[in-house]
């Protein structure tokens, strides 16, 4: 995406600010008295895409941009307009600045956000880039010019989709240019384009501000970070991807953000965020047979310090977004805890394997310590909250990150060490992964209440019909444990909570995402308040009528539910994550800065994911299945070689943390 390290960007980008034109043009005029020939020429740089191989003009200057972006302009006093263009196409004009990123280009915002125009524009620089690869910035070949002589592209025609498909078409039939350059042409999705665009201008500059006009958007100002992490607290890599190992030179970032929370006491210029750690860097695996059962199956990547469940200090400045300091989580007597899955059979555990890149099990395969932190908050005493998606688990722990207590669901699963099993049974129906998804406490009685990650499959018949989704209380200074339940709604499909927030004493804000109209439509994020004032404590709660009287609150329908004596929470939309771009699947931490801020990070899994070459391209790679002598199956349709399981970089969308600071129009109290 850029040229270089996030850090070195920054700097390159505030030293060219020196010169004219300060953080770049935006309007594309010229003002009323151009200058000159004989003013000596300034340089600038486009520095989101650093695009190479770009044609520009003004009137007095032009030529085609360097390997970091870059182009010559004069200013005396005002600024030439700089006209970009690719053969005959233009992509854009702006004002000549020293710095330009194509949000600054003429109609790069549309009511405050990047418009339709700009994303359009990296579509099909994108399309074009000479290694399709614009984590390493975008390089036009100085071949394609010749290859769209009388071709043109209009970026603000109702017609653009089709326009680009038949411009990409025309060049990869044109023999001119190489067979490899014409092999890699990919169109990427709007939204891909549009997240990649805000990413770049936030590695380039320290952050995207967008501030929408339209009052219906609830939302005043949004400020768009990459987390800037530093080499120490990188994970070393020593794996088999030859392509992780280019692609992140350095190290892979830790899994940063599956939790968020502001630190009390820290400045109102300068917020210092809590954030936590998953269990570690995990991708998906073929299931795993070892001839007497067949099991699902991930794998974790490195054994190192950062690569274990960790807590995290973020510095959230106006400007930038900053990993400060990482600090493992340890068991009580100071070991330690990994991500590894806790034993077969034990509370906890999934059932699933733990396999290393030759998809055998890991020596040592399980822990009974293991962790899969979810949810972070500040507690009484200098403390702080986690929860574990596996267990759920419940963990105090100290400011040195060290446990103070961990509590887990009673029930028939194996016992653990260090396990205080004060949570209720019915929680052990938890979906796989899906034991907890945030942590939040109670702004008066000091509770903590964590919730599920999704429904309760309650003997496996109630994880896509339940209507209800449970959130639990612990009281710390009474222990007291009690139970309400939020809905889900009758439109809403794989409802999952990536994260709480306390608001007050029975409100608390969530973070969520769902499928809209089916299981398999868009997924949708939203940060909702909801409200636990009359909500029913369902501890000892059944259903009294219907066919399914006298089981669990899940098996019923709303109305049966409503007709057991069960009120649930109720629920508002306060903001539409998706509306405002967000595309990132695994948002998970949501942190309340003040009554009208709000941060959301992404949970980026250190940027690698995984997949099965040369097998059946319909399944995914869970799908697959490996036995213990390796062999994958099933393969392509047709093909008699096997089937091949590697990891690779994430898409380039994909590869960031990515935090969203969100000010509010109205205050949230």
């Amino acid at each position: 995406m850029t040229r270089g390290s996030p850090l070195a960007t920054m700097a390159v980008a505030s030293a060219l600010l020196v010169a004219c034109g300060g953080g770049g043009g935006g309007g594309g005029g010229g003002g009323n008295t151009p200058p000159s020939s004989n003013t000596p020429p300034l340089s600038g740089r486009n520095v989101d895409f650093s695009m190479a191989g770009v044609s520009y003009s003004t009137p007095t200057v032009s030529g085609t941009t360097g390997s970091a972006g870059g182009y010559t302009y004069r200013c005396n006093p005002s600024c030439e307009t700089l006209t970009f263009s690719i053969g005959p196409i233009t992509v854009g004009t702006a004002t000549g600045a020293s710095s330009l990123s194509l949000k600054d280009f003429q109609g790069g915002l549309d009511g405050g956000l990047l418009s339709p125009t700009t994303i359009r524009r990296v579509q099909f620089l994108m399309t074009l880039d000479g290694d399709a690869d614009v984590g390493n910035g975008i390089a036009i070949p100085s071949e394609l010019a010749p290859s769209l002589a009388n071709r043109s592209l209009n970026f603000n025609a109702t017609s653009f989709d089709a326009d680009l498909a038949s411009l990409v078409d025309y060049l990869k039939g044109d023999s001119r240019l190489s067979s490899s350059y014409r092999a890699g042409m990919q169109i990427p999705s709007a939204a891909a384009a549009r997240a990649i665009a805000e990413q770049a201008e936030a590695m380039a500059r320290g952050v995207l501000v967008e501030s929408p006009t339209s009052t219906s958007i609830p939302v005043s100002e949004i400020r768009k970070y990459v987390l800037r992490v530093p080499d120490s607290s990188l994970m070393p890599y020593s794996g088999n991807a030859a392509s992780l190992k280019s692609a992140y030179p350095s190290g892979l970032r830790p899994a940063l953000g599956a939790g968020l929370s502001l630190i009390s006491g820290t400045p109102g210029n300068v917020m210092q965020l809590r954030t936590i750690t998953s269990r570690g860097i995990s991708v998906a695996a073929p299931k795993y047979s070892d001839g007497v059962s067949i099991r699902m199956a991930e794998l974790l990547l490195g054994t190192s310090t950062n690569s274990s469940p960790s807590a995290g200090t973020i510095t959230l400045t106006s400007t930038s977004a900053d990993l400060v300091s990482l600090t493992s989580l340890k068991t009580a007597d100071g070991v330690s805890y990994s991500g590894r899955p806790t034993p077969t059979d034990s509370s906890g555990s999934d059932g699933w394997r733990n396999l290393d890149e030759d998809l055998q099990p890991r020596s040592p395969e399980f822990d009974q310590r293991g962790l899969d932190p979810a949810g972070v908050i500040e507690g009484d005493a200098g403390t702080y909250w986690a929860c574990d998606r596996r267990g759920p688990f419940l963990l105090q722990l100290n400011a040195q990150g060290q446990s103070v207590q961990r509590l887990g669901p009673a029930g028939s699963a194996g016992a653990l060490p260090d396990v205080n099993r004060r949570l209720p049974a019915i929680l052990e129906a938890r979906q796989p992964t899906l034991g907890c998804g945030g942590v939040a406490v109670r702004t008066s009685s000091g509770e903590v209440v964590f919730a599920l990650g999704a429904a309760l499959n309650v003997s496996g018949r109630t994880a896509n019909s339940a209507r209800l989704l449970r959130l639990v209380g612990f009281n710390p200074r009474t222990s007291a444990v009690r139970q309400f339940a939020m809905p889900i709604r009758s439109t809403e499909f794989s409802l999952r909570v990536l994260d709480l927030e306390s608001l007050s004493e029975d409100r608390v804000l969530a973070l969520v995402r769902y499928r809209d109209s089916s299981a398999t439509g868009p997924y949708r994020w939203e940060i909702r308040s909801i409200d636990l004032s009359n909500a029913t404590e369902i501890s000892s709660r059944v259903l009294t009528s219907g066919p399914n009287a006298g089981l669990a609150l899940e098996f019923g329908s709303a109305t049966e539910v409503e007709a057991s004596g069960v009120t649930l929470a109720t629920s508002t939309t306060l903001v539409e994550l998706g509306a405002l771009g967000w595309i990132a699947e695994s948002a998970e931490g949501l942190a309340r800065g003040n009554s009208q801020t709000l941060i959301v990070i992404g949970q980026s899994n250190g940027g690698v994911t995984s997949r099965v070459r040369g097998g059946d391209a319909s399944l995914s790679v869970a799908e697959h299945q490996v036995d213990r002598n390796g062999l994958i199956t099933p393969r392509a349709a047709g093909s008699s070689t096997a089937p091949v399981f590697e990891l690779s970089p994430s898409s380039v969308e994909s590869r960031q943390t990515v935090i969203w600071s969100l000010q509010l129009r109205n205050p949230v109290n």
